[in-house]
Protein backbone atom coordinates (compact mmCIF):
# COMPACT_ATOMS: atom_id res chain seq x y z
CA UNK A 1 0.00 0.00 0.00
CA UNK A 2 1.76 3.27 -0.82
CA UNK A 3 0.95 6.77 0.32
CA UNK A 4 0.24 9.84 -1.77
CA UNK A 5 2.00 13.18 -0.93
CA UNK A 6 -0.65 14.33 0.35
CA UNK A 7 -1.20 11.63 3.28
CA UNK A 8 2.40 12.46 3.92
CA UNK A 9 1.70 15.82 4.55
CA UNK A 10 -1.18 15.40 6.94
CA UNK A 11 0.78 12.55 8.92
CA UNK A 12 3.30 15.25 9.46
CA UNK A 13 1.51 17.91 10.39
CA UNK A 14 -0.13 15.98 13.08
CA UNK A 15 2.69 13.99 14.10
CA UNK A 16 4.38 18.32 14.45
CA UNK A 17 1.08 19.06 16.26
CA UNK A 18 1.47 15.85 18.70
CA UNK A 19 4.61 16.93 19.20
CA UNK A 20 3.28 20.09 20.04
CA UNK A 21 0.98 19.42 22.50
CA UNK A 22 3.38 17.34 24.47
CA UNK A 23 6.06 20.46 24.40
CA UNK A 24 3.01 22.39 26.03
CA UNK A 25 2.04 19.57 28.28
CA UNK A 26 5.65 19.36 29.62
CA UNK A 27 5.90 22.96 30.15
CA UNK A 28 2.13 23.07 31.77
CA UNK A 29 3.08 20.34 34.32
CA UNK A 30 6.17 21.82 35.02
CA UNK A 31 4.61 24.43 36.69
CA UNK A 32 4.95 24.84 40.50
CA UNK A 33 1.75 26.42 40.46
CA UNK A 34 -1.45 24.83 39.57
CA UNK A 35 -2.76 25.32 36.31
CA UNK A 36 -6.47 24.60 34.60
CA UNK A 37 -8.24 25.49 31.84
CA UNK A 38 -11.52 26.51 30.95
CA UNK A 39 -13.55 26.13 27.38
CA UNK A 40 -16.56 29.22 26.90
CA UNK A 41 -18.82 26.58 28.66
CA UNK A 42 -16.95 26.65 31.65
CA UNK A 43 -15.90 22.94 30.82
CA UNK A 44 -13.01 21.87 31.98
CA UNK A 45 -9.88 21.07 29.09
CA UNK A 46 -6.84 20.79 31.22
CA UNK A 47 -5.71 20.00 35.04
CA UNK A 48 -2.31 19.74 35.44
CA UNK A 49 -0.74 17.50 38.16
CA UNK A 50 -0.35 20.29 40.89
CA UNK A 51 -4.26 21.22 40.46
CA UNK A 52 -4.86 17.57 40.77
CA UNK A 53 -2.70 17.83 44.27
CA UNK A 54 -3.95 20.83 46.02
CA UNK A 55 -7.79 20.35 44.57
CA UNK A 56 -7.56 16.79 45.63
CA UNK A 57 -9.30 15.87 41.86
CA UNK A 58 -7.67 13.49 39.14
CA UNK A 59 -8.15 14.77 35.71
CA UNK A 60 -9.48 11.92 34.48
CA UNK A 61 -12.61 12.95 36.89
CA UNK A 62 -12.40 16.60 36.03
CA UNK A 63 -11.37 16.82 32.43
CA UNK A 64 -14.21 17.52 30.28
CA UNK A 65 -16.98 18.53 33.19
CA UNK A 66 -18.32 21.97 33.86
CA UNK A 67 -16.59 22.82 36.69
CA UNK A 68 -19.34 24.99 38.93
CA UNK A 69 -21.05 21.34 38.73
CA UNK A 70 -17.80 19.77 40.59
CA UNK A 71 -17.12 22.44 42.92
CA UNK A 72 -20.37 24.25 43.67
CA UNK A 73 -18.98 25.69 46.99
CA UNK A 74 -17.63 27.96 44.69
CA UNK A 75 -20.29 29.65 43.03
CA UNK A 76 -20.69 32.19 46.07
CA UNK A 77 -17.39 33.09 46.26
CA UNK A 78 -14.72 35.55 44.14
CA UNK A 79 -14.14 32.30 42.14
CA UNK A 80 -16.86 32.13 40.11
CA UNK A 81 -17.55 36.15 40.22
CA UNK A 82 -14.00 36.80 39.12
CA UNK A 83 -13.97 34.33 36.23
CA UNK A 84 -16.97 35.41 34.51
CA UNK A 85 -15.47 39.12 34.90
CA UNK A 86 -12.43 38.05 33.31
CA UNK A 87 -14.42 36.71 30.68
CA UNK A 88 -17.08 39.16 29.96
CA UNK A 89 -14.94 42.18 30.45
CA UNK A 90 -11.72 40.12 28.56
CA UNK A 91 -9.09 41.17 31.35
CA UNK A 92 -6.85 39.45 33.46
CA UNK A 93 -8.13 39.20 37.41
CA UNK A 94 -5.93 38.26 39.94
CA UNK A 95 -7.13 37.62 43.86
CA UNK A 96 -7.10 35.91 46.93
CA UNK A 97 -9.78 34.10 48.36
CA UNK A 98 -10.38 31.01 51.18
CA UNK A 99 -11.80 27.88 50.10
CA UNK A 100 -13.58 26.74 53.36
CA UNK A 101 -14.11 22.61 51.75
CA UNK A 102 -9.82 22.85 51.72
CA UNK A 103 -9.23 25.51 54.54
CA UNK A 104 -7.15 26.76 52.11
CA UNK A 105 -6.03 29.84 50.80
CA UNK A 106 -5.86 30.66 47.62
CA UNK A 107 -3.87 33.28 45.31
CA UNK A 108 -5.68 33.31 41.60
CA UNK A 109 -4.28 34.22 38.41
CA UNK A 110 -7.02 34.09 35.42
CA UNK A 111 -6.73 35.10 32.21
CA UNK A 112 -9.23 34.67 28.77
CA UNK A 113 -7.62 32.67 26.08
CA UNK A 114 -9.00 32.29 22.39
CA UNK A 115 -11.25 29.46 23.71
CA UNK A 116 -12.17 29.84 27.13
CA UNK A 117 -9.74 31.05 30.33
CA UNK A 118 -6.22 29.56 32.02
CA UNK A 119 -6.41 29.87 35.33
CA UNK A 120 -2.92 29.89 37.67
CA UNK A 121 -3.27 29.18 41.46
CA UNK A 122 -1.38 28.65 44.32
CA UNK A 123 -1.70 27.65 47.98
CA UNK A 124 -0.82 30.64 49.81
CA UNK A 125 -2.30 29.51 53.38
CA UNK A 126 0.51 29.31 55.34
CA UNK A 127 1.96 32.45 53.96
CA UNK A 128 -1.55 33.83 54.73
CA UNK A 129 -1.26 32.78 58.48
CA UNK A 130 2.47 34.02 58.62
CA UNK A 131 0.83 36.92 57.60
CA UNK A 132 -1.96 37.25 59.94
CA UNK A 133 0.23 36.20 62.70
CA UNK A 134 2.80 38.97 61.82
CA UNK A 135 -0.27 41.34 61.86
CA UNK A 136 -1.57 40.38 65.30
CA UNK A 137 2.06 41.08 66.39
CA UNK A 138 2.07 44.24 65.03
CA UNK A 139 -1.08 45.31 66.38
CA UNK A 140 0.11 43.82 69.85
CA UNK A 141 3.08 45.77 69.98
CA UNK A 142 0.49 48.90 68.39
CA UNK A 143 -1.09 47.91 71.48
CA UNK A 144 1.88 47.60 74.09
CA UNK A 145 2.71 50.72 72.53
CA UNK A 146 -0.84 52.64 73.31
CA UNK A 147 -1.79 50.95 76.40
CA UNK A 148 1.30 51.29 78.44
CA UNK A 149 1.26 53.34 81.50
CA UNK A 150 4.36 55.07 81.11
CA UNK A 151 4.78 57.80 78.55
CA UNK A 152 6.46 56.53 74.72
CA UNK A 153 7.00 58.29 71.49
CA UNK A 154 8.62 58.28 68.56
CA UNK A 155 10.87 60.28 67.12
CA UNK A 156 12.87 60.93 64.12
CA UNK A 157 16.76 60.71 64.35
CA UNK A 158 16.84 63.39 61.92
CA UNK A 159 14.56 65.82 62.76
CA UNK A 160 13.82 65.50 66.25
CA UNK A 161 9.83 65.21 65.27
CA UNK A 162 7.62 63.57 67.10
CA UNK A 163 6.14 60.64 64.58
CA UNK A 164 4.05 59.11 67.81
CA UNK A 165 2.51 59.22 70.62
CA UNK A 166 1.16 57.18 72.88
CA UNK A 167 -1.91 57.99 75.36
CA UNK A 168 0.06 57.80 78.43
CA UNK A 169 2.25 60.42 76.90
CA UNK A 170 -0.60 62.64 75.90
CA UNK A 171 -2.16 62.32 79.31
CA UNK A 172 1.14 63.25 81.23
CA UNK A 173 2.30 66.11 79.26
CA UNK A 174 -1.18 67.58 78.68
CA UNK A 175 -0.32 67.93 74.72
CA UNK A 176 -3.26 66.75 72.08
CA UNK A 177 -1.41 64.21 69.73
CA UNK A 178 -2.05 66.90 66.91
CA UNK A 179 0.46 69.13 69.10
CA UNK A 180 2.77 66.19 70.08
CA UNK A 181 3.09 65.64 65.65
CA UNK A 182 3.46 69.89 65.49
CA UNK A 183 6.80 69.62 67.88
CA UNK A 184 10.34 68.34 68.50
CA UNK A 185 12.10 66.94 71.29
CA UNK A 186 13.59 70.11 72.14
CA UNK A 187 10.16 71.53 72.79
CA UNK A 188 9.61 69.37 75.79
CA UNK A 189 12.77 70.53 77.70
CA UNK A 190 13.54 73.95 79.39
CA UNK A 191 15.45 75.75 77.23
CA UNK A 192 18.62 75.96 79.63
CA UNK A 193 18.95 72.50 79.03
CA UNK A 194 19.19 72.04 75.69
CA UNK A 195 23.30 72.17 75.73
CA UNK A 196 22.56 69.42 77.54
CA UNK A 197 20.71 67.33 75.04
CA UNK A 198 23.14 67.95 72.65
CA UNK A 199 25.71 66.85 74.61
CA UNK A 200 23.54 63.48 74.94
CA UNK A 201 23.12 63.10 71.26
CA UNK A 202 26.88 63.58 70.64
CA UNK A 203 28.04 60.90 73.02
CA UNK A 204 25.50 58.77 74.36
CA UNK A 205 22.82 57.93 70.94
CA UNK A 206 24.28 54.91 69.74
CA UNK A 207 22.55 54.03 66.75
CA UNK A 208 20.97 50.19 67.20
CA UNK A 209 21.71 50.21 70.85
CA UNK A 210 19.92 50.86 73.70
CA UNK A 211 20.30 54.32 75.64
CA UNK A 212 19.17 55.88 79.22
CA UNK A 213 19.70 59.54 80.74
CA UNK A 214 18.28 61.39 83.38
CA UNK A 215 16.85 64.61 82.36
CA UNK A 216 14.30 67.63 83.06
CA UNK A 217 11.26 67.67 80.94
CA UNK A 218 8.89 70.72 80.44
CA UNK A 219 4.52 69.65 80.24
CA UNK A 220 2.81 71.81 78.49
CA UNK A 221 1.28 73.73 81.48
CA UNK A 222 5.39 74.86 82.53
CA UNK A 223 5.43 72.39 85.28
CA UNK A 224 8.98 71.06 85.27
CA UNK A 225 9.51 67.36 85.56
CA UNK A 226 12.85 64.56 86.52
CA UNK A 227 12.55 62.12 84.24
CA UNK A 228 14.64 58.85 82.89
CA UNK A 229 14.74 58.03 79.43
CA UNK A 230 15.27 54.76 77.61
CA UNK A 231 15.88 54.97 73.75
CA UNK A 232 16.05 52.41 71.14
CA UNK A 233 16.85 52.52 67.56
CA UNK A 234 14.06 51.65 65.18
CA UNK A 235 12.79 51.89 61.57
CA UNK A 236 9.59 54.11 61.56
CA UNK A 237 7.62 54.97 58.52
CA UNK A 238 10.88 54.19 56.53
CA UNK A 239 12.68 56.85 58.30
CA UNK A 240 15.51 56.04 61.15
CA UNK A 241 14.18 56.42 64.06
CA UNK A 242 14.27 56.87 68.14
CA UNK A 243 11.53 54.52 70.35
CA UNK A 244 11.54 56.22 73.48
CA UNK A 245 10.22 55.18 77.20
CA UNK A 246 9.54 57.39 79.65
CA UNK A 247 10.13 56.99 83.72
CA UNK A 248 8.45 59.93 85.50
CA UNK A 249 10.69 60.27 88.97
CA UNK A 250 9.83 63.59 90.56
CA UNK A 251 7.66 62.03 93.25
CA UNK A 252 10.46 60.10 93.83
CA UNK A 253 13.07 62.83 93.90
CA UNK A 254 10.58 64.80 95.67
CA UNK A 255 10.15 62.33 98.50
CA UNK A 256 14.15 62.19 98.70
CA UNK A 257 14.51 65.61 98.96
CA UNK A 258 11.78 65.64 101.81
CA UNK A 259 13.55 62.49 103.27
CA UNK A 260 16.74 64.52 103.55
CA UNK A 261 15.16 67.59 104.57
CA UNK A 262 13.47 65.45 107.27
CA UNK A 263 16.93 63.80 107.89
CA UNK A 264 18.70 67.17 108.39
CA UNK A 265 15.96 67.97 110.67
CA UNK A 266 16.13 65.28 112.89
CA UNK A 267 20.07 65.43 112.91
CA UNK A 268 19.96 68.97 113.70
CA UNK A 269 17.01 68.61 117.00
CA UNK A 270 19.51 65.15 118.23
CA UNK A 271 22.76 66.84 117.89
CA UNK A 272 21.98 70.40 117.75
CA UNK A 273 19.00 70.49 120.19
CA UNK A 274 18.80 70.71 123.88
CA UNK A 275 17.37 67.65 124.67
CA UNK A 276 19.46 64.27 125.11
CA UNK A 277 17.66 61.44 123.07
CA UNK A 278 18.80 58.14 123.77
CA UNK A 279 17.26 54.54 122.58
CA UNK A 280 17.62 51.84 125.38
CA UNK A 281 16.46 48.18 125.59
CA UNK A 282 13.59 47.05 127.76
CA UNK A 283 16.55 46.10 130.47
CA UNK A 284 17.74 49.98 129.87
CA UNK A 285 21.23 49.40 128.47
CA UNK A 286 21.84 52.05 126.33
CA UNK A 287 21.80 51.34 121.78
CA UNK A 288 21.95 54.76 120.96
CA UNK A 289 22.85 58.31 122.76
CA UNK A 290 22.68 61.69 120.81
CA UNK A 291 26.02 63.64 121.10
CA UNK A 292 24.46 66.25 123.58
CA UNK A 293 25.58 63.66 126.32
CA UNK A 294 28.43 65.49 126.03
CA UNK A 295 27.22 69.06 126.90
CA UNK A 296 24.43 68.24 129.61
CA UNK A 297 26.08 65.39 131.20
CA UNK A 298 29.71 66.04 130.37
CA UNK A 299 30.06 62.58 128.82
CA UNK A 300 30.43 61.45 125.44
CA UNK A 301 27.78 59.27 123.75
CA UNK A 302 30.08 56.27 122.69
CA UNK A 303 31.10 55.75 126.52
CA UNK A 304 27.57 55.57 127.55
CA UNK A 305 26.96 52.74 124.84
CA UNK A 306 26.02 48.90 126.35
CA UNK A 307 25.51 50.86 130.08
CA UNK A 308 22.88 50.57 131.55
CA UNK A 309 20.81 53.89 132.49
CA UNK A 310 19.77 52.81 135.84
CA UNK A 311 23.10 52.51 137.05
CA UNK A 312 23.74 56.30 137.10
CA UNK A 313 20.27 56.91 138.66
CA UNK A 314 20.63 58.03 142.22
CA UNK A 315 20.11 55.03 144.60
CA UNK A 316 17.30 56.94 146.48
CA UNK A 317 15.43 57.42 143.02
CA UNK A 318 16.35 54.82 141.50
CA UNK A 319 13.27 52.21 142.83
CA UNK A 320 10.92 54.68 141.93
CA UNK A 321 11.79 55.32 137.75
CA UNK A 322 12.02 51.58 137.87
CA UNK A 323 9.04 51.27 138.94
CA UNK A 324 7.64 53.73 136.18
CA UNK A 325 9.80 52.24 133.55
CA UNK A 326 7.51 49.44 133.91
CA UNK A 327 4.23 50.76 133.19
CA UNK A 328 5.45 50.69 129.77
CA UNK A 329 4.09 47.14 129.70
CA UNK A 330 0.77 48.51 129.78
CA UNK A 331 1.32 51.95 127.56
CA UNK A 332 2.83 53.82 125.04
CA UNK A 333 4.89 56.49 126.51
CA UNK A 334 5.25 56.81 130.04
CA UNK A 335 6.35 60.71 131.78
CA UNK A 336 8.74 59.52 134.48
CA UNK A 337 9.10 61.85 137.58
CA UNK A 338 12.33 63.62 137.94
CA UNK A 339 15.47 61.95 139.02
CA UNK A 340 19.08 62.32 139.91
CA UNK A 341 21.36 61.29 137.18
CA UNK A 342 25.34 61.13 137.86
CA UNK A 343 27.34 63.12 135.13
CA UNK A 344 31.14 62.85 134.31
CA UNK A 345 31.99 64.74 137.71
CA UNK A 346 30.25 62.46 139.75
CA UNK A 347 27.73 65.03 140.22
CA UNK A 348 23.78 64.00 140.40
CA UNK A 349 21.55 66.20 137.74
CA UNK A 350 18.13 66.42 138.23
CA UNK A 351 16.43 64.96 134.88
CA UNK A 352 12.78 64.81 133.43
CA UNK A 353 12.21 62.26 131.04
CA UNK A 354 9.68 60.63 128.49
CA UNK A 355 9.67 57.04 127.52
CA UNK A 356 8.27 55.79 124.71
CA UNK A 357 8.14 52.19 123.64
CA UNK A 358 9.11 51.40 119.68
CA UNK A 359 10.57 47.88 120.19
CA UNK A 360 8.11 46.63 117.54
CA UNK A 361 9.07 49.49 115.27
CA UNK A 362 12.06 47.59 112.97
CA UNK A 363 13.52 51.01 112.35
CA UNK A 364 14.57 51.43 116.20
CA UNK A 365 13.62 47.97 118.25
CA UNK A 366 13.99 50.07 121.38
CA UNK A 367 12.74 52.47 123.88
CA UNK A 368 12.78 55.99 122.90
CA UNK A 369 14.28 58.24 125.72
CA UNK A 370 13.87 62.20 125.44
CA UNK A 371 15.55 63.74 128.72
CA UNK A 372 16.72 67.48 129.70
CA UNK A 373 17.86 68.48 132.28
CA UNK A 374 15.57 70.16 134.62
CA UNK A 375 18.34 70.79 137.60
CA UNK A 376 18.55 74.42 137.97
CA UNK A 377 14.27 74.79 137.73
CA UNK A 378 14.50 72.22 140.97
CA UNK A 379 16.83 73.91 142.79
CA UNK A 380 14.66 77.11 142.18
CA UNK A 381 11.61 75.43 144.06
CA UNK A 382 14.06 74.06 146.00
CA UNK A 383 14.46 77.71 147.45
CA UNK A 384 10.88 78.92 146.52
CA UNK A 385 10.59 75.89 149.03
CA UNK A 386 12.77 77.24 151.75
CA UNK A 387 11.64 81.30 151.22
CA UNK A 388 8.28 79.49 151.73
CA UNK A 389 8.97 77.96 154.79
CA UNK A 390 10.99 81.26 155.95
CA UNK A 391 7.56 82.87 155.41
CA UNK A 392 6.12 80.70 157.49
CA UNK A 393 8.68 80.75 160.48
CA UNK A 394 7.86 84.45 159.78
CA UNK A 395 4.07 83.76 160.54
CA UNK A 396 4.81 81.83 163.31
CA UNK A 397 6.66 84.45 165.18
CA UNK A 398 3.64 87.08 163.98
CA UNK A 399 1.50 84.75 165.57
CA UNK A 400 3.57 84.47 168.66
CA UNK A 401 6.08 86.84 169.70
CA UNK A 402 4.41 90.04 167.97
CA UNK A 403 1.09 89.08 169.48
CA UNK A 404 2.23 88.88 172.74
CA UNK A 405 3.38 92.45 173.36
CA UNK A 406 0.49 93.46 171.09
CA UNK A 407 -2.01 92.22 172.73
CA UNK A 408 -0.43 93.98 176.21
CA UNK A 409 0.00 97.12 174.79
CA UNK A 410 -4.29 96.38 173.63
CA UNK A 411 -4.98 95.95 177.26
CA UNK A 412 -2.88 98.94 179.06
CA UNK A 413 -4.81 100.93 176.89
CA UNK A 414 -7.81 100.14 177.58
CA UNK A 415 -6.91 100.52 181.35
CA UNK A 416 -5.77 104.15 180.51
CA UNK A 417 -9.02 104.73 179.21
CA UNK A 418 -10.28 103.32 182.85
CA UNK A 419 -7.69 104.78 185.19
CA UNK A 420 -8.28 108.15 186.69
CA UNK A 421 -5.34 108.92 189.43
CA UNK A 422 -1.65 109.54 187.98
CA UNK A 423 0.12 106.94 189.80
CA UNK A 424 -2.00 104.64 187.90
CA UNK A 425 -1.47 106.22 184.96
CA UNK A 426 2.28 106.27 185.32
CA UNK A 427 2.19 102.55 186.08
CA UNK A 428 0.28 102.00 182.79
CA UNK A 429 2.65 104.15 180.89
CA UNK A 430 5.34 102.32 182.20
CA UNK A 431 4.05 99.03 180.80
CA UNK A 432 3.25 100.30 178.04
CA UNK A 433 6.80 101.64 176.98
CA UNK A 434 8.04 97.97 178.10
CA UNK A 435 5.65 95.96 175.76
CA UNK A 436 6.25 99.05 172.95
CA UNK A 437 9.68 98.43 173.11
CA UNK A 438 9.19 94.39 172.93
CA UNK A 439 7.75 94.70 169.94
CA UNK A 440 10.20 96.91 168.26
CA UNK A 441 12.59 94.25 168.96
CA UNK A 442 10.20 91.25 167.41
CA UNK A 443 9.67 93.29 164.33
CA UNK A 444 13.56 94.34 163.62
CA UNK A 445 14.30 90.39 164.32
CA UNK A 446 11.25 89.59 161.83
CA UNK A 447 13.02 92.46 159.07
CA UNK A 448 16.88 90.87 159.87
CA UNK A 449 15.35 87.33 158.78
CA UNK A 450 13.58 88.74 155.48
CA UNK A 451 16.88 89.99 154.54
Amino acid sequence: MTTNPDQLLELSFEAQLQNYKRKISNILESFTDAFFELDTEWVVTYWNKEAERLLQKPRKEIIGKNIWEVYKEAIPLKFYTEYHRAVSENIAVRFQEYFEPFQMWIEVAAFPSGEGLSVYFKDITAHKLAAEQLEKEKQRYIDLFNLSPLPQWVYDLETLAFLNVNEAAIKHYGYSKAEFLQMTINDIRPKEDLDRLRAIFANNINIGCSNQAAVRHCKKNGELIYVTVEGNSVWFEDKQARLVLVIDLTEHIKAEQALAASEQRFKAMVQDGSDLIAVIDQGGTYKYVSPTSFRILGIRATDLIGKNAFEFIHPDDRQGTVSDFRHLKYQKQVELLPFRFKNAKGEYRWIETIITNMIDDPAIEGIICNSRDITERIESRIKMEESISRLKEIAWIQSHEIRAPLARIMGLVDLLEGFSAKSDKKDCIKHLKTSSQELDIAIRAIMQNIV
